[in-house]
C-alpha cells in the first residue's frame, strides 16, 4: 500500500510540473512583452488623448467663430439694421429687438454691438449709446475713446481680451468683424462681447480632472483664454517655449520637466496648448504599472493553481483506470517494476483483442446486408449502374458483366410447415451455393414464406444466354428435387444486359409464376412463353399487358408507365382497324381496373367514364398514366404501412418476451409465420442489428437497472433476464460495459 502511494504520488508530481512548466516559460516571455508594450502604450495614448482632447476644443471653438462670422454676415445683409433704420426713433426699436434675437442665436454671445463709421454713437442689444458712454458703462479698462474707434475700423476681424470693472463680468473677449465681411471697404463694425469663462468652461468640459494648465494663444503667442490648476506655472510670455503647432514636447520650467502639447487652428490661427507635470503624467502611469503587477500576478496564481487541478484531473482517469483493472489483476498490485500505466496497458491491449473479434462480428454480418442490397435490386430502387457495382464491391457480391435474369422458385402452399422448416432453410442454402461455370446466383428469400428469388449474372462471352438459362433453371430444379424431395413450379424472366433492369426481369418472372394455376406442379414457365399468344397478330400486346399487370401488383411505378408507355408505341405502329383499335384500348382498361380492383384499389380511378369515353390514343394514355401512378404509390403506401405494423408488432413481442431463456429466432419465425432467414434479415433493417445484439442490448439494459436499483444477487439478477451461463454472461458484460456487474453496481450505487 504504500508503494502505490508512492508511485500514485510520483505520477501526480510528474504531470503538474509538466503543466507548469508549459505554463510558466510561455508565461514569462509573454509577460515581459506584454508589460513593456502596456506601459509604452499606455503613455502613448495618455499623449494621443490629450491631442485628441485639444483638437476637439479647437475644432468646437472654430465652429463657434464660423457662428460669429455667419451672425455678422446676416446683421450686414439686415434691412432691419441698416445705418437710416437703425438710426431713425421709430425703426430704432425694432432694430434693437432684432439685435437682441441675433444675439439669441449663439450661446456663448454675451452682448452684440453694431457700430457705423461716421456715426457717433453704437448700437446695442440694451440700446444706443455714445462712444465713451458705452466705455463708461462697461468700464473696459485697456480702451480709450480713440483706441476703442481704432479698433472697430479694422479690416480684418480683430479678437481681444479686456478686463471690465462692473458687478457682473470681469474677464471678456472682443470679437470685431468688420461689415460687410471680407469687404475691402467696410462701412462698420460688428462686436460680440463673450465671456472668458464660455471659452475656459468649454476646455474644462473636455479635459475633465486635468491637473495642469490649459491655454488658448492668439496669432501673436498673446493668451486669449486660460484655464489656471498649477499657479507655478502660469506663464505669461509664450515666445521663448518651443511651440509645435500640433505634437507635444519637453520643456523644462523653473528646473521641472513639464510636458507641452499643442494644437494649432487653420481657421483661427489661434493655439490650443496643455502643460502638465512630467511627474503627474508618470503617477497616473506609476498606477498602471501596479495595476499590471497585479494582473500578471494573479494570473500567475490562477497558472499554478490551473497546473494542479489539471495535474489532478489528468491523473483522475488513470487512477480509476488502475482501480478497475487492478481488482481483476490483483498479480499487479505488489510485483516490482509493475505500476498503474503498465496495468492499463495490458487493459488496452485486452480492448484491441475484443475489437478485433468484434470486428469479425461484424465480418459475419455481411449476409444481412447483401440481402439488403438484393432486395433493392429487385425493387428497383437503383438506378445508378456505377452506384451498383460500388455497392456490389464493398459487399463482395460477385456479378458478371453480361447477362441478368430473376427467377421465382415458388413451393405450394403447405409444403414447409413447423414440423419441416428447417428443410426450408436447407433449400434456400442449397440455392445460394449452386456453382455454374461462368454464371454467379444468389438466392433472395422473399416478403411471403412459399418463394424464393434467385438473381442469375452470366459471362458476356456465352455463346447462346437463352439457351443456357434454359439449362441453368433446369439444373436448379433437378438440385432441388434430389436434396429435399420436392418439385417446386419455376417462374423466370427475361435476359436484360444491364444491372438496373433486374427489376424488369423479377417483375416478369412474378407474372410467369401467376399463371402457375394453369400448369402442371413442377413446371418452369417463361415469361416469353405464356406472352406468345395468337391474338399478337392483331397486334394485341399480350407480354407487355401481363408485366403491366404484375408491376401494379408490386407497385412498382417506374416499370408499369414504361410498360404502359411500350403497349401504346406498339399499338401507334401497327396498322389496325379503329374497331380493333377500340378493342385493344378497352382491353387495356380493362386489364387495369381488374387489377386495381383485386388490389382493393378501384377508388384510385377518379373519372371511369372520362376513360372509356376516350377522344385519342394520346388522350387514353395520359388518363392511363395517371391511375397508374395513382395505384402504384398506394400499393407502395400500404406495403411500407404493413411493414411499419409488422415491424412494430415483431419488436413489441422481443420487448415483452426478451426475458425468456427459450426466446429465439425460430419461436418468433413460427408465431408471424415467417421464415426465419426474412425475420432475421428484417430486424436487422428495423433495428441495425442481430436478433441475439437486440435481445441481449435489452437484458444488459435490465440487469444494469436492477443492479443500481437492487441488492439482488448478481446471480439471481442474471438468470431472471433469460441467461443460464452466469458466467458467460459476467464475460459478455465485462466485455461491454468494461467492468463486471459487482464492479458496476459499487461503481453506480
Amino acid at each position: 500500500m504504500i508503494k502505490l502511494n508512492r508511485v500514485k504520488s510520483r505520477l501526480l508530481m510528474k504531470y503538474i510540473i509538466s503543466y507548469l512548466l508549459i505554463f510558466l516559460v510561455p508565461f514569462m516571455i509573454m509577460s515581459t512583452i506584454i508589460y513593456y508594450y502596456s506601459v509604452s502604450s499606455l503613455r502613448e495614448e495618455i499623449e494621443k488623448s490629450t491631442i485628441n482632447k485639444l483638437q476637439q476644443v479647437e475644432s468646437i471653438t472654430n465652429e463657434r467663430m464660423k457662428e460669429l462670422e455667419t451672425l455678422a454676415a446676416r446683421i450686414s445683409y439686415d434691412p432691419r439694421l441698416t445705418p437710416y433704420m437703425i438710426s431713425q426713433n421709430y425703426y430704432g426699436g425694432l432694430a434693437i429687438e432684432e439685435l437682441n434675437k441675433y444675439a439669441a442665436n449663439s450661446s456663448i454671445i454675451e452682448d452684440v454691438f453694431v457700430y457705423y463709421y461716421g456715426d457717433d454713437r453704437i448700437y446695442s442689444t440694451s440700446g444706443s449709446f455714445s462712444i465713451k458712454t458705452l466705455l463708461d458703462k462697461y468700464g473696459f479698462n485697456q480702451w480709450g475713446v480713440e483706441n476703442f474707434v481704432q479698433d472697430l475700423h479694422t479690416k480684418n476681424p480683430l479678437i481681444k481680451p479686456i478686463s471690465v470693472s462692473n458687478e457682473k463680468h470681469s474677464e471678456m473677449i472682443s470679437y470685431i468683424f468688420p461689415i460687410k465681411p471680407k469687404n475691402p471697404n467696410p462701412y462698420g463694425a460688428v462686436m460680440y462681447l463673450i465671456e472668458e469663462s464660455e471659452i475656459t468652461g468649454l476646455i474644462q468640459n473636455i479635459f475633465g480632472k486635468f491637473k495642469g494648465n490649459s491655454y488658448i494663444l492668439s496669432e501673436d503667442n498673446k493668451v486669449i483664454a486660460s484655464t489656471i490648476n498649477d499657479q507655478s506655472t502660469n506663464i505669461k510670455n509664450f515666445n521663448s517655449l518651443p511651440i509645435n503647432n500640433n505634437g507635444i514636447d519637453n520643456v523644462e520650467i523653473n528646473g521641472r520637466d513639464y510636458s507641452l502639447a499643442s494644437v494649432k487652428s487653420e481657421l483661427s490661427g489661434w493655439t490650443f496648448i496643455t502643460l502638465m507635470n512630467t511627474d503627474q503624467f508618470f503617477e497616473e502611469l506609476a498606477d498602471a504599472k501596479l495595476l499590471i503587477m497585479l494582473i500578471l500576478f494573479v494570473l500567475l496564481l490562477i497558472g499554478f493553481i490551473l497546473a494542479i487541478l489539471l495535474g489532478r484531473k489528468q491523473y483522475k482517469p488513470i487512477q480509476n483506470l488502475f482501480e478497475i483493472t487492478n481488482k481483476n489483476d490483483k498479480s499487479n498490485s505488489g510485483v516490482n517494476g509493475i505500476n498503474e500505466l503498465e496495468t492499463i496497458h495490458k487493459a488496452i491491449t485486452n480492448v484491441f483483442k475484443n475489437h478485433q473479434t468484434l470486428n469479425e462480428t461484424v465480418y459475419k454480418q455481411k449476409p444481412f446486408a447483401r440481402d439488403q442490397l438484393l432486395v433493392r435490386l429487385l425493387k428497383g430502387d437503383l438506378k445508378d449502374n456505377d452506384e451498383i457495382d460500388s455497392l456490389l464491391h464493398s459487399l463482395t457480391i460477385k456479378m458478371e458483366d453480361g447477362h441478368y435474369f430473376v427467377a421465382i422458385v415458388y413451393f405450394e402452399k403447405g409444403t414447409f410447415i413447423e414440423d419441416n422448416m428447417d428443410e426450408r432453410e436447407e433449400v434456400f442454402e442449397l440455392l445460394s451455393t449452386i456453382s455454374v461455370d461462368d454464371v454467379t446466383l444468389y438466392g433472395v428469400d422473399l416478403l411471403y414464406n412459399d418463394a424464393i428469388a434467385l438473381v442469375v449474372s452470366m459471362d458476356p462471352v456465352t455463346n447462346n444466354a437463352d439457351k443456357q438459362r434454359l439449362m441453368l433453371i433446369s439444373q436448379i430444379q433437378h438440385y432441388i428435387q434430389a436434396a429435399a424431395s420436392i418439385d417446386p413450379t419455376i417462374g423466370v424472366g427475361r435476359l436484360y444486359n444491364e444491372k438496373n433492369m433486374i427489376n424488369r426481369s423479377y417483375i416478369e418472372a412474378l407474372a410467369a409464376t401467376e399463371y402457375k394455376f394453369i400448369y402442371p406442379k413442377g413446371s418452369i414457365i417463361y415469361f416469353e412463353a405464356i406472352s406468345s399468344q395468337p391474338a399478337q397478330e392483331l397486334g394485341y400486346p399480350k407480354d407487355e399487358q401481363i408485366k403491366l399487370v404484375q408491376s401494379l401488383k408490386q407497385g412498382d411505378q417506374i416499370v408499369a408507365t414504361e410498360t404502359l408507355s411500350n403497349i401504346f408505341v406498339t399499338l401507334k405502329t401497327k396498322d389496325l382497324t379503329i374497331q380493333v383499335l377500340k378493342c385493344i384500348c378497352f382491353d387495356i382498361i380493362n386489364s387495369i381496373v381488374k387489377a386495381a380492383s383485386e388490389l382493393g384499389l378501384t377508388q384510385q380511378i377518379h373519372n371511369f367514364n372520362g376513360i372509356v369515353d376516350f377522344s385519342s390514343v394520346e388522350h387514353l394514355h395520359k388518363q392511363l398514366d395517371t391511375v397508374v401512378i395513382s395505384i402504384c404509390e398506394k400499393v407502395d403506401a400500404k406495403k411500407e404501412s404493413h411493414n411499419d405494423k409488422l415491424r412494430n408488432d415483431i419488436l413489441d413481442y422481443i420487448k415483452l418476451n426478451y426475458k425468456l431463456y427459450d426466446l429465439s429466432l425460430e419461436k418468433i419465425a413460427m408465431e408471424f409465420q415467417l421464415s426465419i432467414s426474412y425475420l432475421s434479415r428484417f430486424i436487422k433493417e428495423q433495428t441495425g442489428g442481430t436478433f441475439t445484439q437486440y435481445v441481449q442490448d435489452f437484458r444488459m439494459e435490465e440487469v444494469k437497472k436492477q443492479l443500481k436499483e437492487t441488492d439482488l444477487p448478481v446471480k439471481k439478477i442474471v438468470t431472471q433476464v433469460g441467461y443460464k451461463d452466469v458466467a458467460n454472461f459476467t464475460r459478455k458484460f465485462k466485455g461491454i460495459v468494461g467492468v463486471t456487474p459487482g464492479q458496476y453496481r459499487k461503481l453506480n450505487k
